[in-house]
């Protein structure tokens, strides 16, 4: 039997993740015959036909058994309607294979067409975020749709269905001190001594541990935070990557428990737990106890902390 056209992982990235550092989808689909330039067109096609933004379009195959698994992936700052684009993408194609002259191809794109104009920021809010990264402060979407400016204490959230858009307080704006770990049996307990050596230098700060994206998200949106310590949950950054494009300390616990069930294999499950390493900017704390974390120590962009394996010892 030929390999038929089958989803095999649909991902709608709402933050930095392990394809890239921006927003994004991607997919990667089994067929019996290497279709990555019809997909790559479809997507193009695709996005320009609903009006959705997209960027770093890529789309290549490999052979899997007797057929190949294709993969395309790019860009958008709408990446839960660029996943539902590649599901379209994927039943005109399977559609296409079959011969299948009755399929619908414009009630659906009509469709997220239309969605995609519900969804879409409003002018003031689009000219806020543009004058928000000018001036290099981050910004991000809450869960209940305000658009916030900043971190905790020093942020400013504006709902962008307001019939006004107030002036932003520029002047108090900006980030937190903030400290993400990742891991599993260790982490919870990092988080606590993480906390502990925050208040040690004066500052009381909000830790919390498990947090998937939206609630990462909410605890910065929280004006009486000061200092943040997140402990992030695995499968939430596998499925939505980071909730900040920024941090001030990273912290890698260990790998361990039973391969999360949102990653492929365990590469995809160590690269997830690396995430915040490449939003420090100093060097990332690793234990080195938990030997599967040395892989991570060539890819980390300002080097590394061993813990476990000799106490402080710095890795280039």
């Amino acid at each position: 039997m030929p390999t038929p056209i089958t989803i095999a992982q649909l991902r709608a990235y709402r933050g930095p993740n392990i394809h890239g550092p921006l927003p994004g989808a991607l997919l990667r689909i089994t067929s019996a015959a290497d279709r990555a330039r019809r997909l790559r067109a479809a997507v193009r096609d695709g996005a320009q036909a609903i009006g959705l933004v997209i960027a770093y379009l890529e789309a290549e195959s490999r052979p899997l058994g007797d057929g190949f698994l294709l993969e395309a992936r790019f860009s958008t700052d709408e990446p839960e309607i660029g996943a539902e684009l590649c599901r379209y993408i994927v039943a005109g194609m399977r559609a296409e294979a079959a011969g299948d002259e009755e399929w619908d191809r414009d009630g659906p794109l009509y469709a997220l067409q239309a969605r995609r104009r519900r969804e879409a920021l409003p002018v003031p809010a689009l000219q806020l975020l543009a004058e928000a990264r000018r001036r290099g402060l981050p910004a991000m979407r809450l869960p209940d749709g305000r658009l916030q400016i900043g971190y905790g204490a020093r942020g400013w959230a504006y709902d962008p269905r307001s019939d006004t858009a107030p002036a932003p307080p520029w002047g108090r704006l900006g980030a937190i001190p903030v400290t993400l770990i990742t891991g599993d049996a260790l982490r919870a307990a990092a988080v606590a001594l993480a906390a502990a050596a925050i208040a040690a230098a004066g500052v009381a700060a909000r830790a919390e541990d498990g947090l998937g994206f939206d609630a990462a998200r909410s605890l910065l949106a929280d004006p009486a935070v000061e200092a943040a310590v997140i402990g992030l949950d695995t499968d939430s950054l596998l499925l939505h990557g980071l909730p900040v494009d920024r941090c001030d300390q990273a912290e890698i616990c260990d790998m361990g428990g039973p391969r999360p069930g949102s990653a492929a294999d365990d590469e995809e499950w160590l690269r997830a737990l690396g995430l915040p390493m490449l939003l420090a900017p100093g060097p990332v704390r690793l234990n080195l106890a938990d030997q599967r974390l040395s892989a991570l120590i060539p890819y980390a962009p300002n080097g590394v902390i061993g813990e476990g394996s000799g106490e402080g010892e710095a890795l280039p």
